[in-house]
């Protein structure tokens, strides 16, 4: 008779381990209704991206950048490093894009803004290509429209005067 108990109580630790095991096993790969019977779920909502402006602070170091720039590709061109110009060049045109975050609607929006920006990023695109290929000719005429579009008759004469002495 204790044989008998041992043997039941074997089995159905047998059993029991056994199940415990299928069990395990089928939460490891997902059956054939899982999808069926499990709920969807909702597809999570994409939240609008907030516009992020350039703040009077931000884009007073966004013009020190092209300041340190602007140096940069100048130096480099001089002594012929094309890859440091080139690099230079690719910053400002970077910066192009990112004046047209300005906070003040009024600048950003003005037609002379956007196209001094664009001016400044296709010249720095052509500056940086033409200093790859070490075409110094071509590339300084890049560079005078560059200077063009930023000083003289361009956006900062009109959009960032020079501060008056106090």
């Amino acid at each position: 008779m204790r044989s008998a108990i041992v043997a039941a109580v074997c089995l159905g630790a047998t059993v029991t381990f056994a199940g415990l095991t299928l069990q395990a096993q089928s939460t490891d790969k997902p059956s054939k209704c899982a999808p069926k019977c499990t709920p969807k779920e909702e597809p999570k909502k994409e939240e609008p991206k907030k516009e992020e402006w350039l703040d009077d602070e931000a884009m007073e170091k966004l013009m020190e950048e092209c300041k340190d720039s602007w140096n940069a590709l100048k130096i480099n061109a001089k002594s012929k490093m094309g890859d440091k110009a080139a690099e230079a060049a690719d910053k400002l045109a970077e910066a192009a894009q990112k004046m047209l975050k300005y906070h003040k609607k009024e600048v950003r929006e003005a037609k002379d803004y956007k196209d001094w920006a664009a001016e400044l990023e296709k010249q720095a695109k052509e500056f940086s290509k033409l200093a790859k290929k070490s075409d110094w000719k071509e590339a300084e005429k890049a560079k005078e429209k560059i200077a063009t579009s930023c000083n003289d008759d361009g956006c900062h004469s009109k959009y960032r005067p020079e501060e008056e002495e106090k």
